[in-house]
């Protein structure tokens, strides 16, 4: 099997960097492009105007800080890639921009920087499989 387009979804911590290397290497080998992909945390409604798109801005701008870890490896090895900052529940930003993108794989680190989402929700990287219609692979 050969994948064109692999997302990643990276968080900062160190599962989703490990998923990077490992989506790295494999798009070296297949000529692959990465789909680096960050999930901003849902802005509860209490919070509006101003201080709403202040506090947009500046997950955004987190998010970008995020990146920049992970573009210097990708362009190294020159390896095509995009960034893509979405809001959401994780797992189905992911899957819809797996989608949306036509990936063929997604690579995902066992665990995220949420620890509390993991115990009272499960994983997101167990939702990923269970919701997602293409080949995942957790990376540890």
């Amino acid at each position: 099997m050969f994948f064109k387009k692999i997302l990643v979804p990276v968080d900062g911590s160190k599962h989703a960097m490990l998923a990077k290397r490992r989506a790295l290497a494999i798009a070296e080998r297949m000529d692959a492009e990465i789909v680096l992909v960050h999930v901003l945390d849902t802005i509860p409604a209490i919070i509006g105007g101003h201080a709403r798109e202040e506090l947009h801005a500046d997950m955004k701008a987190d998010a970008q800080k995020i990146f920049d870890e992970y573009i210097p490896g990708l362009k190294e090895k020159n390896v095509k890639y995009k960034t893509k900052i979405v809001s959401g529940r994780p797992f189905d930003a992911i899957c819809t921009v797996a989608d949306e993108e036509k990936c063929d794989l997604i690579c995902i680190g066992a665990r995220g920087l949420s620890d509390v989402e993991g115990m009272f929700l499960g994983s997101v990287s167990s939702a990923i499989i269970s919701h997602c219609h293409i080949p995942v692979l957790v990376v540890r």
